[in-house]
């Protein structure tokens, strides 16, 4: 069986860990806490850290795919299986790097910097409209849910063959 490189290994379970603090954090601040208080506040200045370094992962992950492809699919995989793999992937990458700048971009209208905790400021994307922001809003809260659904599409195929014993199975384990 050839595996993935212990950095895209690595790569890939720092991505899971900050996609679930992303799900927990903008859960949070958009349902459970109260507008203005400072629980909110707190928990977007996290979703906001989160996402950032999210983004920053995954640019980092691109150029490491870029310079050291993945191992092929294993040929056993019927050739359906690998096509949906492959586009799964590639979708994965575009909303890795999407859903953060959507989110960049909703918080980004009035030019200037964001905190970050930890006291770092960041850049926001100048020239953003009001307009634009609000529906890079919406498109952020909505490709969420697309991306929970390859999300768990993602997880159930590699529960599947795992529980198998498939070729697939373990290409990616942080550990052999």
């Amino acid at each position: 069986m050839q595996r993935y490189s212990a950095v895209a290994a690595f790569f890939h379970w720092l991505s899971a860990a900050l996609v679930i603090g992303l799900f927990y954090s903008g859960y949070m601040f958009h349902q459970v806490f109260e507008r203005g208080t400072p629980e909110r506040g707190d928990m977007f200045a996290w979703h906001k850290t989160v996402g950032i370094l999210l983004l920053v992962v995954a640019v980092l992950r691109i150029g490491h795919r870029l310079m050291k492809p993945p191992p092929p699919l294993p040929a056993a995989l019927p050739a359906n299986e690998r096509m949906l793999a492959k586009w799964s992937h590639r979708l994965f990458y575009f909303l890795i790097l999407f859903i953060p700048l959507t989110g960049l971009i909703k918080i980004s209208p009035d030019g200037g910097m964001t905190e970050l905790k930890g006291g770092i400021d960041f850049p926001l994307i100048p020239g953003v409209s009001e307009g634009l922001s609000d529906l890079a809003g919406t498109i952020h809260e909505n490709i969420v849910w697309a991306f929970a659904v390859l999300l768990i599409i993602h997880i159930l195929a590699a529960l599947y063959h795992h529980g198998r014993g498939t070729a697939a199975a373990g290409r990616m384990w942080p550990t052999r």
